[in-house]
């Protein structure tokens, strides 16, 4: 892989890998549903600047997750990434039974893009060099002006929908 930075929080670093032409998203920790959202509206805003139509989503060091993450994946995230020119992610899996489940149940219902999951890297990553994309080699998947536009409303929906939780108690902030 070569990898160059795009973003980096404490629980998600996103890399674009020229090599390979896909979005990395690395999580880790004990992840509660507002560290999630926030994590998610940080690789959603990768997808302004460039579509990327695969991603390798590690979920190698992740220790714990929400209950209620999934449900929000399932409705409120994922559903939308075709609308930003995903077509595979390959999800690498925390090795733990219970946040395998979580994953799972998080894509249980989508049908788009194409989700497959593994238990280590080197099966996602060999699963996603041989996936097909619909716009290969430097020519980037076009995003209609109207396409463009929804994405970025959505993005902007997210971040104000964040803005008023806090982010580490996962509640509303209160306002004085």
């Amino acid at each position: 892989m070569n990898l160059q930075l795009l973003q980096d929080t404490p629980i998600v670093s996103v890399y674009y890998d020229s090599q390979n032409d896909w979005l990395f998203s690395d999580w880790r920790g004990d992840l509660s549903l507002a560290q999630v959202q926030a994590g998610c509206l940080t690789i959603a805003q990768c997808f302004l600047e460039r579509t990327y139509p695969r991603i390798l989503n590690n979920n190698t060091d992740v220790t714990g997750m929400s209950a209620s993450t999934p449900k929000w994946l399932a409705r409120d995230y994922l559903p939308h990434l075709g609308l930003a020119g995903i077509e595979y992610i390959a999800w690498v899996c925390a090795p733990n039974l219970l946040l395998k489940h979580l994953a799972n149940e998080s894509i249980q219902q989508l049908r788009t893009p194409m989700v497959a999951m593994f238990d280590d890297l080197a099966d996602a990553y060999a699963w996603l060099q041989h996936t097909r994309v619909t716009h290969p080699g430097d020519m980037l998947p076009y995003r209609t002006a109207e396409q463009q536009a929804e994405l970025s409303q959505r993005v902007a929906m997210l971040s104000q929908e964040l803005a008023h939780y806090d982010q580490t108690a996962g509640r509303p902030v209160r306002q004085v």
